[in-house]
């Protein structure tokens, strides 16, 4: 198929392959010094296209430029081998299997563009870039950016959808394909792929948080902590808070959690414009707020008489307002069900156990499930040792003590299995993802 930014992107691979450790570092630096140059405007453009609250994107900016300093710092990583065995030298450098198209979300507009476009330069490739539909804009601006650091080179932007955007999948020129997303997409996006190396991070609408039986270290600073990841980016990331589970004992703690949640329910309702910009911000279109609502509608029709409403979901059309759900009298399968809905938006269920036997039902519900598991969990536990144990039949990408499921590090893999993704992301997993071992196996007895 005749086009010209794959030929270009071809071509660029070529000379990407043999950028220096030198050239890369100038390449990051660049970048990291137009994104400082342009942050107002680029927060500006996150607020106003992504709908996030001013905090957000003011992260999401920040995120960016760590994700180029540290680039620029590891500029001369490279993943390689020698082995010397039975008179055979074999040498082992990890190089890139071809250009990579990298298909970005709207919920992360700025911080994974940079993961995949600085992670595909420094693994020796060109990068297509296709942004979010819903974050052209945003994306566009940092394009920019990127190609003036890059002086024309390296770098391509993707506006195509539908069957041209299916032409590019296809092509054989495109030989990874990064992307975040929702599972479906995913997995059309394979289908069209056809025989490729893909690394996906996929949502899972289901991180959750545990509290065990003998944790009591609650304060205001865990309170703050839980509702960053349940209101942060409005909800809906891939690892937003869905589910909290508490013992009867716990209960004046989830008192106090709801209350607050009541509380900003009411601030956000007193001036719904100022609450949009510093609290909580609508979601990224009103299908996705519709169809959150049709979700939550339906757990509760099936799970009627387990579940009963603290905040009720409540929707002013693309908006909607925080709301939690209580779940009583449940088992492992009831924990497994709910937590099989991929929920995008400010709604949480929290879960009551009255005894010993229902927090085994609890962690029971997580067990055995490699398919529909998630990307991190969260426990919050004084007995740590106990920790492998009792995790050990729980396949899930991330396990997190003592810190909410948000916790993210570039040093840190984050990624989850089954429908949660393929592969892992972090600074050196998504460099071994885009690349594979090209080996030179020598005879040395010959030498």
């Amino acid at each position: 198929m005749k086009n010209e930014v794959l030929e270009k992107l071809e071509s660029d691979y070529f000379d990407a392959i043999h950028l220096s450790a030198q050239l890369k570092k100038k390449i990051f630096s660049d970048i990291k010094s137009g994104i400082l140059l342009n942050r107002k405007h680029l927060e500006k453009l996150i607020t106003e296209e992504i709908k996030l609250t001013q905090k957000d994107a003011v992260r999401e900016v920040e995120r960016a430029i760590e994700t180029f300093a540290l680039a620029e710092k590891n500029a001369k990583y490279a993943i390689k081998k020698r082995i010397e065995k039975n008179g055979k030298i074999i040498t082992e450098q990890n190089t890139a299997r071809g250009p990579l198209l990298a298909i970005t979300p709207f919920s992360s507009p700025l911080s994974s563009p940079a993961h995949k476009i600085a992670l595909g330069i420094l693994s020796g490739t060109s990068v297509l870039f296709k942004p979010s539909r819903h974050a052209k804009l945003t994306g566009n601006a940092f394009f920019k950016i990127v190609r003036k650091a890059t002086k024309g080179k390296y770098v391509y932007f993707c506006d195509k959808s539908g069957k041209k955007l299916d032409d590019i999948l296809s092509d054989e020129r495109i030989g990874i394909i990064s992307f975040t997303g929702s599972y479906e997409i995913g997995e059309r996006i394979i289908k069209k792929g056809g025989v490729k190396k893909y690394h996906m991070e996929l949502s899972g609408g289901n991180s959750s948080v545990i509290f065990t039986p003998d944790y009591q270290n609650f304060s205001s600073e865990l309170v703050d902590k839980l509702f960053n990841g349940i209101l942060a980016k409005n909800g809906q990331r891939c690892v937003s808070i869905k589910h909290i589970f508490v013992s009867k004992e716990q209960t004046k703690f989830l008192e106090t959690f709801l209350s607050r949640l009541d509380y900003i329910k009411q601030e956000i309702e007193s001036d719904l414009e100022n609450g949009k910009k510093k609290i909580l911000g609508p979601m990224i279109t009103q299908s996705s707020a519709l169809l959150l609502e049709k979700k939550v509608g339906n757990i509760l029709r099936k799970y009627n008489r387990k579940i009963t409403p603290f905040i009720k979901i409540e929707r002013k059309e693309d908006f909607i307002y925080p709301s939690a759900y209580k779940v009583v009298n449940f088992d492992r399968n009831l924990v497994k069900n709910i937590l099989s809905y991929d929920l995008s938006g400010p709604v949480l269920f929290f879960y009551v156990y009255k005894n010993l036997a229902e927090y085994q039902e609890v962690i029971k519900g997580f067990e055995r499930d490699y398919i529909r598991s998630g990307i991190q969990l969260s426990f919050f536990t004084n007995k740590i040792s106990e920790i492998p144990n009792l995790v050990k039949n729980i396949v899930w990408g991330g396990i997190v003590v003592n810190e909410i499921p948000t916790l993210r590090d570039e040093f840190m893999s984050f990624g989850g299995f089954g429908r949660a993704g393929i592969g892992k992301e972090g600074f050196f997993e998504t460099v071994q993802a885009y690349t594979d071992p090209k080996i030179i196996a020598y005879n040395a007895k010959t030498q």
